[in-house]
């Protein structure tokens, strides 16, 4: 039994460890910004408060020490109940589609169990990560908390691990380095052993933890940096933020209070996807088109 068992933890870990693979190449997303760091490693820039943040206009996050000066916060802070929708430039939605009505904002995380204080892990054991705090190259935004989140296989398990910020959220005696390299009491881990626990249920118990107001969607998009991107890019990227919401909506826990909504933002994402693909072979057509001319002026 011990032995089916471990099989089957480490058959999670491997979804696990693919969730974050998946979503450390994704950008777009209005409170968090993920950045895959090796197999086993994820940094997340979680948003602290939301002032109408958007996400940053780069390619990877400002935790990556590739990237060059950014910031969470924009430079003109919004209310977020202001922020443009992905429909916000759409005409009519794609043939066989009706929009759908938009359900009321709640603050809480779950429908069954609210979001509560975090605290380290309490049980005497230190975990450590394979990338200690005291080496830690990545640098937090402004009014962003940066995390640590790993499924490493020696430990057979995800953990998450603050990495600035700390004292918003914890409180503990101790180095800075040991409450930085004490793993975080998180209900969506410590439910590891009895349910199936994937990435974004981690994810969006960061995020409600720790933006303030609590969103009543953490994955959340941000309409105004998609639609932003050049042609190109918007496409890219919409086709891969549409290939994880629609991962989401088959594999993720129904019982969550912001799944319908996560669902509301498919639909949406999907017709920006489409126009973009329409708009990118037009293009494509036009600059083969004016090519084909330069080449007949030419003989």
């Amino acid at each position: 039994m011990s032995s089916k068992r471990e099989r089957e933890q480490r058959r999670k870990l491997q979804h696990f460890l693919g969730d974050l693979a998946l979503l450390g190449s994704l950008q777009g997303f209005k409170y968090f910004q993920p950045w895959l760091r090796g197999k086993e490693e994820l940094l997340l820039t979680v948003v602290n408060e939301d002032l109408g943040w958007r996400s940053p206009g780069f390619v990877v996050s400002r935790a990556s020490p590739y990237s060059s000066s950014s910031s969470c916060n924009s430079s003109e802070a919004s209310p977020s109940s202001s922020s443009p929708s992905l429909d916000s430039r759409s005409s009519s939605p794609l043939p066989g589609e009706r929009p759908g009505p938009r359900g009321p904002l709640s603050q809480s995380c779950t429908k069954t169990q609210p979001c509560a204080v975090s605290e380290p892990n309490s049980s005497g054991e230190h975990l450590l990560p394979a990338s200690p705090s005291e080496r830690e190259i990545a640098v937090p935004e402004v009014n962003c908390t940066l995390f640590l989140l790993a499924g490493y296989v020696r430990y057979g398990r995800p953990y998450a691990w603050i990495r600035s910020n700390h004292e918003r959220l914890v409180t503990i005696g101790g180095t800075d380095s040991m409450v930085k390299d004490t793993p975080m009491k998180l209900k969506s881990i410590a439910d590891w052993q009895t349910r199936g626990v994937r990435a974004w249920d981690v994810i969006s118990e960061l995020v409600c933890l720790c933006t303030v107001p609590s969103p009543s969607n953490p994955f959340a998009l941000d309409a105004r940096y998609i639609q932003g991107l050049p042609l190109h890019e918007r496409f890219l990227v919409t086709g891969a933020l549409l290939s994880f919401l629609e991962t989401y909506v088959v594999h993720g826990d129904r019982d969550e209070l912001h799944y319908d909504k996560v669902v509301e933002e498919v639909k949406p994402l999907r017709r920006l996807h489409v126009r973009s693909l329409l708009e990118f072979q037009r293009h494509r057509e036009r600059d083969s088109s004016a090519e084909e001319t330069s080449s007949v002026h030419v003989h």
